[in-house]
């Protein structure tokens, strides 16, 4: 029988990403994309409203799809080390019972111009600016930010994978991340 996830989006970058890193481990499964809200900003900063943002998107996905296995929600957001700013995906994969677990994407650094206009609140998402200055259009759905600032080497997509990935590390290895494990 195959495993059945929920994505909270219908951003095919992000649906596409959570597919292939779930048929990694399960090669039977299927996926569903279903629009939901977030609960927090177009553009999250900070860890907290990034977190907030995937376990939202993950568990609002698995209410609407009944019978399905696993919700999976995909943030990506901003965030500041020693007075950079930088970029990161995070990946929230809940089962309904209260067990969410988490990965994080490689994080790349922000311009210091888009980042400050971000913090400011001059624009609503870091994707408004990119498509101003690159003038694209709506570069978020497609490869990202990353994929112009790597000429195409890596994409949104590939973030999406990974952070999917290290969010199902916990449950791949369920008996080294159980309660009794954790406890030593």
């Amino acid at each position: 029988m195959a495993l059945k996830v929920a994505v909270g989006s219908r951003n095919p970058v992000k649906v596409k990403g959570v597919e292939k890193a779930f048929k990694v481990f399960y090669p039977d499964v299927r996926v569903a994309a279903v629009p939901v809200e977030s609960g927090v900003p177009a553009q999250p900063i900070g860890f907290d409203q990034i977190l907030e943002g995937a376990k939202n998107r993950a568990s609002r996905a698995l209410q609407a799809c009944r019978g399905f296995d696993l919700g999976v929600g995909v943030e990506a957001g901003m965030y500041t080390v020693g007075g950079l700013w930088f970029d990161v995906q995070v990946t929230a994969i809940s089962d309904g019972e209260n067990h969410v677990t988490y990965g994080f994407s490689p994080a790349f650094q922000l311009p210091e111009g888009f980042a400050h206009r971000l913090v400011e609140g001059e624009a609503e998402e870091l994707e408004e600016l990119v498509d101003e200055f690159y003038g694209t259009a709506g570069i978020g759905e497609r490869g990202g930010f990353v994929s112009l600032l790597t000429k195409g080497v890596v994409v949104r997509e590939d973030l999406t994978f990974y952070s999917t990935v290290m969010a199902l590390i916990p449950r791949l290895n369920r008996r080294l991340y159980s309660n009794s494990n954790l406890r030593r």
